[in-house]
């Protein structure tokens, strides 16, 4: 679910997002991601928008592919110490994830 509130030229746009029963997915950070980075004007030309779209579906890509590698990174630390610390039945929670 999205919430929208312009709450005028200070702050800009507010907006909520929500999950249920658990957190948003590298797909959504992603994409908010690119939100940021990339945008285009109303008035550019057809095909100047088409290749920013395109070029904003590429770079989302590899910012999702990374930030799947960094979590898979950071599970395995926390295994190895949950490990190191004998705290085996948790790491082997923390590896099925």
């Amino acid at each position: 679910m999205v919430m929208r509130y312009k709450a005028g030229p200070e702050l800009g746009v507010i907006e909520v997002h929500t999950t249920d029963e658990g957190g948003h997915s590298t797909e959504f950070w992603a994409k908010r991601c690119i939100e940021k980075m990339i945008h285009v004007s109303d008035d550019a030309p057809e095909e100047i928008k088409k290749q920013v779209q395109t070029y904003k579906d590429n770079i989302e890509k590899l910012i999702e592919l990374y930030m799947q590698n960094a979590i898979k990174s950071d599970r395995i630390t926390i295994n190895n110490q949950l490990d190191k610390a004998g705290l085996k039945e948790a790491a082997d929670l923390i590896r099925k994830l």
